[in-house]
Order: structure tokens, then C-alpha cells, then sequence
């Protein structure tokens, strides 16, 4: 059998691989509950976010299959370049993007609206794997020696200026969540790649260190400290200082989703049959809390087919870093499971009391165009990857 046959062959038969097989069944089962999701917020909620979302799936689907059969080394190459856009597209949201809610997070282009920091979550994963592949493999006629060993402290600079570049121009969005999702995916690819204790132990010193200063700078939006106040403390209130009147009282929008989450008990009150008074509470129920409302619709069977796909999704993109050849494709996967990982663990976290609400929505199922796009292209690249067995 020839080279290429070959190579087609192995192709095809990781294809059909049962955990390739169900990963691939559990990215259509979010696609499809993404949409049913939309329509029934859109019932409680109304606007156009259905319509607009179901353009953007389309979208989605388009560049995940794009994603999925591109040359590997193409998206190796061009790591940095798309780095590079996402930092450009951060600054021009700064300078001229579209303002909603006191947040400046959006650049409008006619119709579309583009949310740049969700692409700066991909573009991270993409220029970290990147440099620690070359950090480690240096490419002939390089002279730099090759990184051996666990990363120091001072072997940590070019990758963490990588990390924190985004950071700050997110974060004055205002942005915390989509803040602490990229500072997270980060670090469990330097994790995964393996880190000193001391350098481990200087980092956290350090985020120990970062996070008071933050909050009393002013880095922290007073609506976000308000956020932790209610997870903390059983008897906070936001009171207004001139007349005394409550404006706001402890976890309001936390309590009312462990109603909707109780209410809809094992197997759910249905389709539309959600409470349409605790639907209200939420600000947008389109976003963060949209789990809230599949819970009470479709109960805790629903609840758990949902959370099993997204967990099948992570472990589907561990064992496929597992599995390449090349540690590009290695730390992709790791990433891009990371990615996943972290965003489900705290939108649940956040809706289920046992986390501050920071603004993490839940992938595919919350609203968002750019996010849909982006969690595709990381899926697409992954089944590229699984496809190949992580050759370049």
C-alpha cells in the first residue's frame, strides 16, 4: 500500500473510532439543543437572538468543517498571525466598539456584531501551543538549545506575556469572565506541560499578591465585587447610602435558578412550561442562566445528557492529546479540552450558588455568536487532530 493510501486509511479508521464516533454525536446533540435552547428563550425572553443564532450555526458548522480537514501545519504556521489579529481586534473593540450595558465588548460590522475576545481564547491556546512545540523542538538551523525538563521561572516569561497580553484589554471591557476563562486555559497548558514547584509556587505567591491589589485598585467593576459580596455573605444588601432604600438583595438571581433547577425535578415541566415570572428574574436568560431554564424544562435526565456531552467532549480531547504524534496538536487538544472544562464547571458553579456570577456563559446552549464560532473552529481542529493521530 502506498504512502498516501496508507495514510487515508489510517485517516478513515480513526474515523470510525466508537470514542471519535460519540464525540462527534455529542457535538450534534449540543448543536441541536443549542437551537431548542434559543427558541424557548426567545419564547420567555423574546428579541431576535433566535433567528440570529441559528445564522451564526450555520456559520459555525461551515468553519468547524473547515476546521476539520485543513492542513495542520497551515494552522501550526499561522499561530501567531491569528495571535496577533485577535490583540488587533481587542484594541479597535477599546477605541471603537459598540457599547451595551455599560460594556464595551462588541465590534459592529452592519448587522454583525463580532465579539473579539471570544477568538482571543482560541488565538492563546493556538500561540501557546506554538511556542512551547518549538520551545522544545527547535526546527533545523535553529541555535537556541531546546527546552529540557520541567519550565523554570524565568522560562515561563515568553509563554505568560502570551497569556496576559489579552488579559488587560478584556478585562477593561468591562469582561471578568471571559478574563479568568483565558488565565485559565493558560495555565492548564503550562500545567500539562510541566512547571518547577518553585516556579509553581512564585506563581501562585503572585496571584495571591495580584487579586487584593486588583480589587482595591479598582480593577474589579463595583458590580463585580457586589457579585462575591452576595456569594459570601447570608446577610448582604445593596442599600443606597442617601435614602437607605434596598435596591438589591443577597444571590437573587442564584436562589431563583436553584428554584428552576428544583422545579423541574427528574424529567422536567416541558417544553415552554418553565416558571415565566423566574424566567424574568435573570437578565438575560439567553446567556449565563440559560442551564437554569434546560433544567426546568427538561429536569435532571435533561440536565445530565447535556453535562454528559460536554464531559464526553473533555475527555475526548484529552485522550486525543494522548494519542498525537506532534506536541502542537498535543497542547491544542489540551487547551481546547481546558477550555471546555473551565467554562462548564463555572456557568454551573455561578447558577448553582457555589460561585460569584462572573459572566461565563455555557458553551454552544448561551447566546453568542462569536462564541459559537469559535467553540466550532476548537472542535473542528480537535477532530482534525483525532483524524490525523496528531500529525502535521
Amino acid at each position: 500500500m502506498r504512502q498516501g493510501d496508507l495514510s487515508r486509511h489510517h485517516q478513515k479508521s480513526a474515523l470510525l473510532d466508537p470514542f471519535n464516533v460519540l464525540a462527534i454525536l455529542s457535538i450534534v446533540g449540543l448543536v441541536v439543543a443549542s437551537v431548542v435552547a434559543q427558541a424557548d428563550a426567545n419564547y420567555y425572553a423574546g428579541g431576535r437572538q433566535y433567528e440570529r443564532h441559528t445564522v451564526w450555526m450555520m456559520i459555525g458548522v461551515g468553519a468547524f468543517l473547515v476546521a476539520a480537514v485543513i492542513d495542520l501545519r497551515f494552522v501550526e504556521r499561522g499561530a501567531y498571525v491569528f495571535y496577533g489579529l485577535c490583540i488587533v481586534l481587542l484594541l479597535l473593540t477599546l477605541f471603537a466598539g459598540t457599547s451595551v450595558n455599560n460594556s464595551t465588548r462588541w465590534l459592529r460590522f452592519g448587522e454583525i456584531n463580532i465579539q473579539a475576545s471570544e477568538f482571543a481564547k482560541l488565538g492563546v491556546i493556538l500561540a501557546l501551543a506554538r511556542f512551547l512545540h518549538m520551545r522544545r523542538a527547535r526546527p533545523p538551523g535553529e541555535t537556541a538549545t531546546p527546552q529540557v525538563g520541567k519550565y523554570r521561572l524565568r522560562d515561563l516569561i515568553t509563554p505568560s506575556a502570551l497569556a496576559l497580553a489579552p488579559a488587560p484589554l478584556i478585562l477593561l471591557q468591562p469582561d471578568l469572565g471571559t478574563t479568568l476563562m483565558v488565565l485559565f486555559v493558560a495555565l492548564t497548558m503550562l500545567a500539562v506541560e510541566g512547571i518547577q514547584r518553585s516556579a509553581a509556587l512564585v506563581m501562585m505567591v503572585g496571584l495571591l499578591v495580584i487579586v487584593p491589589v486588583a480589587w482595591k485598585a479598582g480593577l474589579v467593576q463595583p458590580y463585580q465585587k457586589e457579585r462575591v459580596y452576595k456569594l459570601v455573605d447570608d446577610r448582604w444588601e445593596k442599600v443606597d447610602e442617601e435614602t437607605g432604600v434596598i435596591h438589591e438583595k443577597r444571590r437573587t438571581q442564584a436562589e431563583q435558578a436553584m428554584w428552576a433547577i428544583g422545579s423541574g425535578g427528574l424529567s422536567g415541566q416541558g417544553r415552554k412550561q418553565a416558571n415565566a415570572q423566574r424566567m424574568k428574574v435573570f437578565p438575560e436568560v439567553h446567556t449565563d442562566f440559560i442551564s437554569a431554564m434546560v433544567a426546568e424544562e427538561f429536569g435532571f435526565v435533561g440536565l445530565t445528557a447535556l453535562l454528559f456531552m460536554f464531559w464526553w467532549l473533555v475527555m475526548w480531547g484529552l485522550r486525543t492529546a494522548l494519542d498525537s504524534r506532534e506536541r502542537f496538536c498535543r497542547l491544542v487538544c489540551t487547551g481546547v479540552a481546558a477550555l471546555f472544562g473551565w467554562q462548564v464547571f463555572v456557568n454551573v458553579g455561578m447558577v448553582t450558588g457555589f460561585l460569584p456570577v462572573v459572566g461565563v456563559p455555557l458553551p454552544f446552549l448561551s447566546y453568542g455568536g462569536s462564541a459559537f464560532l469559535t467553540l466550532l473552529l476548537c472542535l473542528g481542529l480537535v477532530l482534525n487532530i483525532a483524524r490525523k493521530r496528531g500529525r502535521m
